[in-house]
This record gives C-alpha cells, sequence and structure tokens, in this order.
C-alpha cells in the first residue's frame, strides 16, 4: 500500500508552466482580444516602419518610437496635425513594454501593423501629440492586411485567429 500523497518537486514545475502560459511576455501564449474587438477600440489603425526608439523608462522598462507611417487604414482624420513630424508621414507612438499589452515590443526597422489612440488629456503634457498603443502588434502579411481592412470596412472576412497568423 502507498503512503500519503506529498506534493513533491513537480508542484512548483507545474505553477512556473502555468505561469508562463499566462502571463505576458513570459514566453508563453498572451491571452489576446479578437481582432474585431481591437479595431473598434483603436481609433487609429495603420502600418508604419519604427525609425528611432525614444523616451526609454529604465524603471518601467516602456518605451516611445517614432515611427513612419506607410498608409492608415483608420482614423486619419483623428491624428492631430501637431502630432506628425518630418513632414507629416511619422508619429510618435507611446506604450511600448506595457506589461498589459501581449506583443508590444519592437526594434528600430520594425514594420507592423499598429492599433493605438491619441493621448488622453490626462496624459499631457509628457505625452501631448503622441499616439498610445491600446493592443498587441501584428505582423505585416497579406492575410493580417487583408483581415484588419475586413474589420475596419465591417466586410466579413476568413476568421482571424489571434496568434496563428501574425507570428512570423
Amino acid at each position: 500500500m502507498a503512503g500519503p500523497s506529498r506534493p513533491g518537486p513537480l508542484r512548483p514545475l507545474l505553477l512556473l508552466v502555468v505561469a508562463a502560459c499566462v502571463l505576458p511576455g513570459a514566453g508563453g501564449t498572451c491571452p489576446e482580444r479578437a481582432l474585431e474587438r481591437r479595431e473598434e477600440e483603436a481609433n487609429v489603425v495603420l502600418t508604419g516602419t519604427v525609425e528611432e526608439i525614444l523616451n526609454v523608462d529604465p524603471v518601467q522598462h516602456t518605451y516611445s518610437c517614432k515611427v513612419r507611417v506607410w498608409r492608415y487604414l483608420k482614423g486619419k482624420e483623428l491624428v492631430a496635425r501637431e502630432s506628425l513630424l518630418d513632414g507629416g508621414n511619422k508619429v510618435v507612438i507611446s506604450g511600448f513594454g506595457d506589461p498589459l499589452i501581449c506583443d508590444n515590443q519592437v526594434s528600430t526597422g520594425d514594420t507592423r501593423i499598429f492599433f493605438v489612440n491619441p493621448a488622453p488629456p490626462y496624459l499631457w503634457p509628457a505625452h501631448k501629440n503622441e499616439l498610445m498603443l491600446n493592443s498587441s502588434l501584428m505582423r505585416i502579411t497579406l492575410r493580417n492586411l487583408e483581415e484588419v481592412e475586413f474589420c475596419v470596412e465591417d466586410k466579413p472576412g476568413i476568421h482571424f485567429t489571434p496568434g496563428a497568423s501574425d507570428a512570423s
């Protein structure tokens, strides 16, 4: 007859595995809102390339980026003229490194689809005329562009599964 069951060394290992699957940036999957909801919550959706990393906060590990805008998919009219830099084709986007956003890390030269909102007044003056990241970035692929365009235009598209086509 076996003795009473003990937690043993597997319980801490199991807790680490569960944490890795839940915590953003922990190397596991991060629960992301449906693309339709992400698009609805973003006042501005654009494609762009990160040109410069700015305002790195060494304590919070957050930063802003100067992004060259290639195309507005939604909300171009909401981007204040004061927000446009270098001839009107660049903007500053803040909120990178935010632990509440799953995929939010970029390097200079990365081209992505950005879901953003103008910075709210309570963040002024530090972030006035900046756009704020409000959900995960998406890689530029034909399928991802089509899915976002379908959401913006309220057309029924191929069902999008977060993480299935934006990890390349």
